[in-house]
């Protein structure tokens, strides 16, 4: 598979998940963004923090700051003080953001669902197997200074 294969791919998935996703943003009326991030805090609590989504989410730091924001306007996230260390503020999902939540997690069953049709167990753990080891060479990106070194 070339470089280009390999991006084309991910920006389609990207693109799919987009669509089949706005019916709920319509709904809720919020935007990509404040779902992207209401859904990983829901289905990732151990990663709360605003750090947390830019960094293992990959949301530019602007973008995560002002989608918080909206969420929090919508009562849809709180910030908690995390009660080991003051400095630290957790980004919670609130009770008002339930139905939100069922409703997207339905929509990412789909989602994942339909790309596994016909896929057997074997592949599907060889297909985790490779993407977990891309997963760890894409650190190697993130270690050097300049991309331009490659």
């Amino acid at each position: 598979m070339t470089a280009i294969e390999i991006m084309a791919v991910g920006k389609k998935l990207g693109n799919i998940y987009s669509e089949m996703t706005k019916p709920i943003l319509k709904k809720y009326d919020i935007n990509q963004s404040c779902f992207d991030i209401l859904m990983f805090c829901a289905n990732n609590p151990e990663y709360n923090t605003a750090r947390d989504i830019c960094s293992v989410r990959g949301i530019k730091s602007g973008i995560a700051s002002v989608a918080v924001d909206m969420l929090m306007k919508k009562e849809l996230l709180e910030r908690r003080l995390d009660p080991a260390d003051r400095r630290i503020y957790r980004l919670v999902p609130t009770d008002s953001a339930n139905m939100l939540i069922v409703d997207g997690r339905d929509i990412q069953k789909k989602f994942v669902s339909t790309l596994k049709k016909g896929v057997t167990p074997e592949e599907e753990e060889a297909f985790e197997s490779v993407i977990g080891k891309i997963l760890e060479n894409i650190k190697l990106f993130d270690a050097e200074d300049e991309l331009i070194a490659f």
